[in-house]
């Protein structure tokens, strides 16, 4: 009522704000143009007409419905049409009227809190998106249509999260939308509204439970991680290991050495004793001696120069 009464006021005010500009555009040309005042019973008549239609505008008596508008008017209380668009009258105090907008209208849910099914307290944000079909309806049927639309969102959400937990909410945000929809849909169209569209714009969850989430999805990651890299090492050892069955022996042997040598080396102190004689290998004795020769044995190439070094000391004494 308040709201209606202060659009009233607002569109009073526009209208006196026109009349005053009329007023003030059909003196000024009496004042500067003399011609104008052969015809000031015409300019005042119209005048006159113009600034009577913008008072039963400002009265309410004459209504400018907006193509996308609808007028209910009642008339000594009781029903009595669906009026517009265009210009609707009015019979002062016999009749009043309520505007209705038909197009696509958004609602916005105060926020609301939820208990879900594992006990944990979550704030919700919801918009509603809706569309008048039935303006009768709209207006008889219900009190407050855009009131009671948000009790029954809050209501089936609340529902809804009492039978869902927390990870469950979060995750099928989606599917709640859906099904908020369709709880409040049967009711909306006894009103003559239809929902098109129920949005959970946020989810506030408590600080405590953000951090164990983060932790729980952290050790989730890691452990899919390790369970990566184990299964890619099995692979690797089961593709070694078929290729090792297709080798004979010496060649094993041979692989051994060319691979083990290099890893002992790496360490600064390192000694390697080679046995007097090598079994036979693929590609024979020289072929590995040369291999080995050739690597750099940071260690024992150390402990040769010092041996050297010591026997170059005996010959000089």
């Amino acid at each position: 009522m308040a709201k209606a009464w202060k659009e009233t006021q607002k569109q009073f005010h526009t209208e006196m704000e026109t009349v005053l500009v009329l007023v003030i555009i059909t003196t000024l040309l009496l004042m500067f143009v003399p011609i104008a005042r052969d015809y000031v019973e015409i300019m005042l008549a119209v005048v006159g007409l113009i600034i009577l239609l913008q008072i039963f505008r400002a009265i309410g008596v004459i209504n400018e419905v907006r193509e996308y508008e609808r007028l209910a008017v009642f008339r000594m209380g009781h029903f009595h049409k669906i009026a517009g668009p265009g210009w609707i009258f009015l019979i002062p105090f016999f009749e009043k009227a309520e505007k209705l907008d038909l197009r696509v209208q958004k609602m916005d849910i105060p926020p609301q809190e939820v208990i879900t099914a594992d006990e944990i307290r979550v704030g919700t944000d919801m918009i509603v998106y809706y569309k008048i079909k039935d303006p009768a309806k709209a207006v008889l049927s219900v009190k407050d249509f855009k009131e009671t639309i948000k009790g029954y969102v809050y209501a089936a959400l609340r529902d809804i999260a009492s039978n869902l937990t927390l990870n469950e909410l979060y995750s099928e945000i989606e599917k709640v939308n859906d099904i908020v929809k369709v709880k409040i849909e049967p009711m909306t169209i006894e009103w003559g509204v239809t929902v098109i569209d129920v949005e959970v714009q946020q989810m506030k969850i408590p600080d405590s439970i953000q951090s164990a989430m983060h932790f729980r999805r952290t050790a989730k990651e890691e452990w899919a991680a390790a369970q990566y890299q184990a299964r890619a090492q099995r692979t690797l050892i089961e593709a070694v290991a078929e290729a090792a069955s297709k080798l004979d022996d010496k060649a094993l042997q041979y692989l051994y050495i060319k691979e083990a040598i290099p890893k002992l080396a790496e360490g600064e102190s390192t000694k390697i004793v080679f046995p007097m004689n090598f079994p036979d290998l693929p590609g024979g004795i020289k072929k590995v001696t040369e291999e080995v020769a050739a690597l750099n044995l940071t260690g024992l190439a150390g402990d040769s120069s010092i041996a050297m070094d010591k026997k170059k000391k005996k010959k000089t004494e």
